[in-house]
């Protein structure tokens, strides 16, 4: 049933979403806690989970980013878009949890991995949400499909980057979480290859003006 004629309903979903993001994110730092026992401060005793916060908060600012920019195209929803934004936050405040492992326990395949993967789910359920969204009933006056594609490239090379940090803990835990700092090129690279992208789709789609000779 299309329920894009229904403000209110969209606003809940929205509201609903900015709720569970920030959630997460509280949940994040409630899990930097000093070790059991401690007498005094050393902030070396939370290096791990300090890190393991900064990283995954980074993570969830950014996708709440590309939420918040998909649905400001977006004029209404479906029930498909419920269901995948569903599918989408549940991975979002799940987070808490991998970062809790990779933060706590001794690097490993398994632990890196978990980690990895969990962020890479994030990123392809989001890829996911934005194709369901950005279909062509939903989208607002202006809207092209070149602007989907441009947000698909953009998360689909920060999934990449998740899912690589996740392989290269299988063979080497101990680095792996530094193949995360390939985020910051990869997204600059993303982004600019996005707009050339947008740019050729949506100039190629527009009508070809009549020319008359004399």
């Amino acid at each position: 049933m299309d329920e894009s004629d229904q403000p209110h309903g969209f606003q809940r979903l929205l509201f609903f979403s900015d709720a569970v993001f920030a959630i997460a994110i509280t949940l994040l730092v409630l899990d930097v806690r000093l070790p059991e026992g401690a007498r005094s401060f050393n902030l070396m005793n939370v290096g791990p989970e300090m890190l393991g916060f900064a990283i995954t908060f980074y993570a969830i600012g950014r996708f709440w980013l590309v939420h918040h920019a998909l649905f400001e195209g977006v004029r209404g929803y479906d029930r498909r878009v419920l269901r995948a934004n569903l599918a989408f936050l549940a991975v979002i405040v799940f987070l808490p949890f991998p970062t809790s492992v990779v933060a706590r326990l001794p690097p490993s395949s398994a632990t890196v991995g978990f980690y990895g993967l969990s962020l890479a789910a994030v990123g392809v359920l989001m890829m996911l949400l934005t194709w369901i969204a950005r279909r062509p009933a939903l989208l607002r006056p202006g809207e092209t499909f070149g602007g989907t594609i441009r947000r698909l490239t953009n998360t689909g090379v920060v999934t990449l980057v998740f899912a690589l940090t996740a392989l290269v803990g299988q063979a080497w835990p101990n680095i792996a979480m530094l193949t995360l700092l390939l985020l910051f090129p990869a997204s600059w690279a993303a982004d600019r290859l996005g707009h050339r992208l947008e740019a050729r789709i949506d100039g190629a789609a527009l009508p070809r003006a009549d020319v008359t000779t004399p």
